[in-house]
C-alpha cells in the first residue's frame, strides 16, 4: 500500500501518503458532521456548518496520523526502520519490520499507538469538560474529537491481528512460546474471530431495529480485518515455505549488466539493438542505479552515458545468492513485485522476478503454520 497514494509530505523523516479511499471516508464523515451541526445549531449558516464539519474531519484524520506517528516514533527509537505511513479509509497503516527485532520490540512500537489516541481523547474531553457551560458547535466538536480518540483506542485494543491489539497478543504469545509462527497463527485465528464477531454484531443491531443499511459499515470492518487476518496466516505460511530455500536456487542467468558510463550511441548499436521491450540492469560497483531499454536510450543523447538513460532505480533490490528467500522477499514488496538482482563478490551472477517466486511457490507442498 505504501506505493500507492499521493504523498502528503514527510514529518521527522517519515513519508505520509494518502490512499484514494480516504477521499470516500472524508466526505462521509464530513456530510455526516454537516448534518449533525445543522441539527444541533440552526442558527448556523451552511456555509459555516459545513466549514466546521471539514474541520472536525480534518483533526479527525489529524489523530489518526498522531497514532500512527506515535508507532513511527518508538520504530526509530528501537532502531527500526521506518518505510513510511499511509493513510486509508479505515485508518491509518505505519510500514516497519516490527516483527524482526523481537517480541519486547513489537510490544512497545504497538502499545504507543493506543496510548497515543487514548491520551489525545482525554485531553480534547478535559478541554470539553471546562468549557461545556458555554455550550456552542466549538464545545461539541471538542467533546466529538475527544469520543472518537477514545473509540479509537478500545477499539485498536481489540485482540484480533492485525489491529494493534492483535499485535499486542501476538507479542505475548511470542515471548511465551519463543515462536514467532505459533503467536502469529493465534493472533490471526483471533482476529478472524473478532472480524466475524463484529460483522455479526453490526447483522444483529440492524435486525433489531429493521434496518439492514446498519449492518453495512460494521460487515464492511468485519470483511476488511477477516481478509488481513487470512492474507497474515498465508504470508507466514509463505515465509515458513521459504525458509529453507536460498536465492541460489531460485535465480536464472542474468541478462548483461550495463556500465553506466557507456555512451548511449554505443549501447544502442550494440547490447540494446534487437531487444525492443527488453530493460537490461545498469550495474556499478555491485549497485544496481536502474534500468536501461532501447526506448529510455532514444529520449537520449547519443553521447550521453547510459545513467542519464536509466530508469526503474526502485524496480530491483540485491541480494547474496546464500540468502534465504524469506528474508528476501520482504524486499520484493507486498504483493512480491519488484525484480532480484542477485550479487556475489560484486559481479551480477542471477536474477530472479516475482513470477519466478510464484512458480516455485505453487512447487512447494503447504506447510502448516503451527
Amino acid at each position: 500500500m505504501l506505493t500507492t497514494g499521493w504523498r502528503i509530505g514527510r514529518i521527522g523523516g517519515v513519508e505520509i501518503r494518502a490512499d484514494p479511499s480516504l477521499l470516500l471516508i472524508a466526505g462521509l464523515i464530513t456530510f455526516n458532521l454537516w448534518v449533525t451541526f445543522s441539527g444541533r445549531f440552526p442558527h448556523l449558516s451552511a456555509t459555516a456548518s459545513v466549514a466546521l464539519a471539514a474541520l472536525t474531519a480534518v483533526l479527525f484524520f489529524a489523530s489518526i496520523l498522531i497514532h500512527e506517528l506515535a508507532h513511527a516514533g518508538m520504530s526509530k527509537a528501537r532502531q527500526i526502520p521506518v518505510l513510511g505511513i499511509t493513510l486509508w479509509m479505515f485508518g491509518g497503516a505505519t510500514h516497519a519490520k516490527v516483527e524482526a527485532r523481537g517480541p519486547g520490540d513489537e510490544f512497545l512500537v504497538t502499545v504507543v499507538g493506543p496510548l497515543s489516541s487514548a491520551a489525545l481523547g482525554g485531553l480534547f474531553l478535559a478541554v470539553h469538560a471546562s468549557g461545556e457551560a458555554l455550550g456552542g458547535p466549538a464545545v461539541f466538536l471538542l467533546g466529538y474529537l475527544g469520543a472518537i480518540n477514545l473509540l479509537l483506542a478500545v477499539f485498536n485494543l481489540l485482540p484480533g491481528f492485525p489491529l494493534d491489539g492483535g499485535r499486542l497478543l501476538r507479542s505475548i504469545v511470542w515471548k511465551v512460546t519463543g515462536s514467532l509462527h505459533r503467536a502469529t497463527r493465534i493472533a490471526a485465528r483471533v482476529g478472524q474471530g473478532v472480524a466475524l464477531l463484529i460483522a455479526g454484531a453490526g447483522l444483529f443491531q440492524a435486525i433489531a431495529r429493521g434496518n439492514l443499511v446498519l449492518a453495512l459499515w460494521p460487515a464492511l470492518i468485519g470483511w476488511f480485518l477477516f481478509r488481513a487476518a487470512t492474507d497474515s496466516l498465508a504470508e507466514e505460511g509463505r515465509r515458513l515455505r521459504l525458509q529453507g530455500t536460498r536465492a541460489g536456487q531460485l535465480m536464472s542467468s542474468p541478462p548483461p549488466a550495463v556500465p553506466p558510463d557507456l555512451p548511449v550511441g554505443t549501447a544502442l548499436a550494440g547490447l540494446l539493438y534487437g531487444h525492443e521491450g527488453e530493460a537490461f540492469p545498469v550495474v556499478e560497483d555491485g549497485s544496481v542505479l536502474g534500468f536501461v531499454s532501447e526506448a529510455s536510450a532514444r529520449g537520449v543523447e547519443a553521447d550521453r552515458p547510459v545513467r542519464d538513460a536509466v530508469f526503474g532505480s526502485r524496480a530491483a533490490v540485491k541480494a547474496g545468492p546464500e540468502e534465504t528467500m524469506d528474508v528476501v522477499v520482504e524486499r520484493m514488496g507486498e504483493p512480491p513485485s519488484r525484480t532480484v538482482l542477485v550479487f556475489q563478490g560484486g559481479a551480477l551472477v542471477g536474477v530472479i522476478e516475482p513470477e519466478d517466486l510464484g512458480r516455485y511457490l505453487k512447487r512447494l507442498p503447504r506447510t502448516r503454520v503451527s
